[in-house]
């Protein structure tokens, strides 16, 4: 199996705040999470009737679009990045899928990552 490669500045970070000595990671414009298993798993007795729902954590899905920095090396896909949702104060590895650069007319321009977490396979 390849191992991930992992170049140049591998943190994502909400908001400016605390960056008074220096921005060390990109700012996120927006970030829309998907879980893996969004419904519950109905588990069915003898008769076919459910009897019990159970609902999996079984990591997520997202769309991070972040403001592009030139001074900023960015990842690479298949690379590690290290991301905190604003939700939870656990910063978790996720593995970066694909990058997508945008530009817009007296905008900022912006890339969209395509990012992947799964709390049970350890990423390098």
């Amino acid at each position: 199996m390849p191992t991930a490669i992992i170049k140049g500045l591998t943190t994502i970070k909400w908001g400016t705040g605390g960056t008074s000595s220096g921005l060390a990671s990109a700012i996120i414009v927006r970030g829309a999470f998907t879980p893996k298993n969004g419904a519950p798993i109905d588990i069915e007795d003898g008769d076919g009737f459910s009897k019990a729902l159970v609902l999996l954590d079984d990591g997520f899905d997202a769309k991070v679009e972040c403001l592009y920095d030139s001074a900023i090396t960015w990842p690479v896909v298949g690379a590690t990045v290290a991301l905190k949702r604003p939700t939870t104060a656990t910063e978790v590895n996720c593995l970066l899928a694909s990058i997508e650069d945008s530009v817009e007319r007296k905008r900022e321009a912006t890339l969209s990552m395509s990012i992947h977490y799964r709390p049970g396979i350890a990423l390098a």
